[in-house]
């Protein structure tokens, strides 16, 4: 797999969006933990691009800081902090 280029703007490891091996990267577990993770809703929800899958890395650190709690929860209180 080849590995993306830089661009000036963004570092690979502060981009916007993450695939889920950086995001499990970033949680510090496993591509096949976090896959499992995700299908039984334990991750924030992901966004789909085509068939492309990704993250919002801002929320993922939030998510982890919130101690990764369920999908249904973390939905819940992402509403009612608007």
């Amino acid at each position: 797999m080849k590995k993306p280029e830089k661009n000036s703007d963004v570092t690979d490891n502060m981009r916007m969006l993450l695939r889920g091996r950086e995001a499990a990267a970033l949680c510090g577990c496993s591509l096949r933990t976090w896959r499992t993770w995700e299908s039984l809703g334990f991750t924030p929800q992901p966004i789909h691009v085509g068939c492309a899958i990704f993250w919002r890395y801002k929320e993922l650190e939030q998510w982890i800081d919130a101690g990764c709690p369920k999908r249904d929860d973390w939905v819940c209180r992402a509403k009612k902090s608007k």
